[in-house]
């Protein structure tokens, strides 16, 4: 019989309510594993000092504090293995760069703008809008913003030097995600933040049909980003499944036996590290 492993989970206060990484960590115990929950930004850290991982195989990260990406650096610097690596996580918490790699790839997303309010007023085409506004190191929809026309893109008071910009589709009612948990890829129907509507067809939501095209976009997405823990959050159009943006360590609402298969992938890759 393996022995147990010594896993520590760093994860932000504001997630410890949420299903993950709650989940993880008690079906992890439940396996006979140790399992530490550190909090990035309630401890104090002496810089050269690494007690505060000695002895962890390894840390499942969640959540995008510079508080966070700094300990995971750390960590990583020590020799302990992440899930996700610090890189990759900041590589899609930059959501300019995040645009940047996927449109670089060739992976389908909308038409995306970067520039200062007055240059995106002037130069996205009237045909082209709405557009939807996003901060650079946005978080679970928090600052998104629609705009319908180029005079109303003029007149935004947007709090930032620039703003990523993309056109706007409007839905069924429903965003499409893709969770990935190294390169097992589930489909599943959420509600849209944006486009709901009181006459949405509520059968829709939930688990969907994951066809090899889906498994092979959300595989290629963690791939381009180096991520084990991810979902693509995609919309449905008439040209396609687009991208809408890439997240790590997701909740995983509605992917069958969730917390099992995180806890097979972390300690399988713990040993295969060993």
């Amino acid at each position: 019989m393996s022995s147990p492993l010594q896993i520590g989970i760093l994860a932000e206060a504001r997630y410890l309510a949420q299903s993950q990484p709650t989940g993880l960590s008690n079906e992890l115990q439940a396996q006979g594993h140790n399992v530490s929950i550190l909090d990035p930004q309630q401890a104090f850290y002496r810089m050269g000092d690494d007690r505060w991982f000695a002895g962890l195989d390894v840390i499942v990260g969640r959540g995008r504090s510079w508080a966070l990406l700094g300990l995971l650096k750390w960590a990583e610097r020590g020799g302990c293995l992440t899930i996700n690596r610090q890189a990759a996580i900041s590589a899609v918490h930059n959501k300019a760069q995040m645009s940047i790699a996927l449109a670089s790839s060739g992976l389908p997303i909308p038409e995306t703008y970067f520039a200062t309010i007055e240059q995106l007023a002037s130069g996205i085409p009237a045909e082209n809008y709405p557009i939807i506004l996003k901060p650079i190191f946005g978080d679970n929809s928090r600052g998104l913003l629609v705009v319908n026309s180029p005079a109303e893109m003029a007149a935004t008071d947007w709090p930032e030097p620039v703003a990523l910009a993309q056109r706007y589709f409007k839905t069924d009612g429903y965003d499409l995600k893709l969770y990935g948990i190294g390169d097992q890829i589930w489909a599943v129907r959420k509600v849209s933040p944006f486009n709901a509507t009181a006459d949405m067809d509520k059968a829709k939501e939930g688990l969907a049909e994951t066809t090899p095209e889906l498994t092979e976009l959300g595989r290629r997405c963690g791939q381009l980003f180096g991520l084990d823990l991810f979902g693509v959050d995609c919309i449905e159009t008439e040209a396609g499944v687009l991208i809408i943006e890439i997240n790590d360590y997701p909740n995983y609402t509605n992917v069958p036996a969730a917390n099992e298969r995180l806890a097979e992938y972390v300690v399988q890759k713990c040993r295969a590290s060993c």
